[in-house]
């Protein structure tokens, strides 16, 4: 079942014929307050993008909110390049954007891959600060990551190179004076002289952006976004299917993925709001 109407998809999700769910935007943080419970990385994130059965004590059926936008994060920046995340050495990441899916960047970045602390780089800087602030709301014990808005060009260039980067931007030229600054403070990043990798999200209607150029250029490895998507969707069918991943055909999704990606961008079909 596809569906917009929250009724309805909460209605379905509740009978008998449903064994979970994927949740897309732009609905990953509206459908926690309408699930039963949420997982350690649910409510850390703040966003749900699966939907997860299970039973409470009294062996009742309920639902359960998850997130595995995270280890498709986590999956895709650690298959390129796990140098850093080996090294048990800390050093800062970086967002680009402070949407939903960056929620899920921050918690990879910071919980699995040694970063800290991890700048915040966004045309809309009241989006920025609310973004930062509703991580220092829902702050615990076991995760409280330091964020820092970086604004300007000046601004960047006082900092430490970044060994992981997660950009979640629509890939579109920068128009606005708020988005070419956005732009110049990302190409301060890339033009540091330590490296990185980075993780292009956007993948529709093209994989390869100007953004990825942009960061190819200056040095750094670039994972485009269908492998986060993969990671994720794979994460989510272990947990559906209560399976290993040496059950999955994995090679034959990675090459029904791409050759879906490829598909669209010759019929520009919109792929699903992942």
């Amino acid at each position: 079942m596809e569906s917009l109407d929250i009724h309805e998809f909460m209605k379905f999700l509740r009978s008998e014929e449903c064994g979970g769910s994927a949740v897309t935007m732009p609905h990953k943080i509206a459908i926690c307050s309408r699930l039963d419970d949420l997982t350690q990385e649910g409510r850390e994130i703040g966003a749900c993008n699966t939907v997860i059965l299970r039973k409470n004590a009294k062996g009742e059926r309920i639902l359960v909110g998850h997130n595995t936008d995270s280890v498709g994060v986590r999956e895709s920046l650690l298959r390129e390049d796990d140098t850093h995340a080996k090294s048990g050495k800390i050093r800062p990441g970086a967002v680009l954007g402070a949407g939903g899916a960056c929620r899920a960047a921050v918690y990879a970045l910071n919980k699995w891959l040694g970063c800290s602390p991890i700048y915040v780089v966004n045309r809309d800087r009241e989006e920025s600060l609310a973004f930062i602030k509703a991580f220092k709301n829902s702050a615990s014990e076991t995760f409280n990551p330091e964020l820092i808005h970086v604004e300007t060009v000046e601004e960047a260039e006082k900092l430490d190179s970044p060994a992981y980067i997660v950009s979640a931007v629509p890939a579109f030229p920068p128009t606005s004076p708020e988005e070419k600054q956005a732009r110049a403070v990302s190409q301060v990043l890339f033009d540091k002289p330590e490296k990185g990798v980075i993780l292009e999200m956007c993948y529709h209607p093209d994989i390869w952006t100007e953004l990825a150029q942009i960061a190819k250029d200056a040095g750094w490895k670039v994972v485009t976004g269908e492998q986060a998507m993969i990671w994720q969707g794979i994460e989510q069918q272990l947990l559906w299917l209560g399976c290993e991943l040496a059950d999955l055909p994995v090679q034959e999704i990675l090459d029904a993925v791409s050759k879906q990606v490829q598909s669209d961008k010759e019929t520009g079909k919109e792929p699903p709001l992942e």
